[in-house]
């Protein structure tokens, strides 16, 4: 008796793990589709030149979505930092890019953020981050805006 109790008792647990994975992966699947259309929205705008603030802001509604379903994905504050970027708002683009390092460093993490800084004068905490960029992965030094690496 005390063994089927058991086996009963593991059956219902692992029942349970296996519906609470479900649903996880479900959340993590809609997150990425979240992402997925940011970032092709995003591409859009950028290849027609233009940036009409109802998409970002759209994008912004979903990267938020994205990032409550997927909290440990590093590149939903990245795309959202990216997207500050693209409504001029740097302050709010190194707050995301922050968060994004919190969750996983990445280099292009740390160049986002120093054009981020940069845009915001901070001139010294942005070559910091080129810095950091370019000792992660030396393919971004062609990445850093040209007016940094004048000074």
């Amino acid at each position: 008796m005390k063994g089927s109790y058991a086996a009963g008792l593991a059956m219902m647990l692992t029942l349970f793990a296996l519906v609470w994975q479900v649903q996880d992966g479900r959340k993590r699947m809609a997150a990425s589709r979240l992402l997925y259309r940011a970032e092709a929205i995003s591409l859009e705008v950028m290849a027609a030149g233009t940036a009409p603030r109802a998409y970002l802001q759209q994008n912004l509604r979903d990267l938020r979505r994205a990032a409550n379903l997927d909290p440990l994905e590093a590149a939903i504050p990245l795309a959202l930092g990216s997207q500050f970027l693209l409504l001029d708002s740097p302050q709010a683009a190194q707050e995301a890019y922050l968060q994004a390092l919190e969750i996983e460093p990445r280099p292009e993490t740390y160049l986002n953020l120093g054009k981020a800084q940069f845009r915001s004068g901070q001139e010294e905490a942005a070559r910091e981050n080129f810095d950091r960029a370019i000792k992660l992965d030396w393919h971004f030094k062609s990445e850093i805006p040209r007016q940094a690496r004048e000074r």
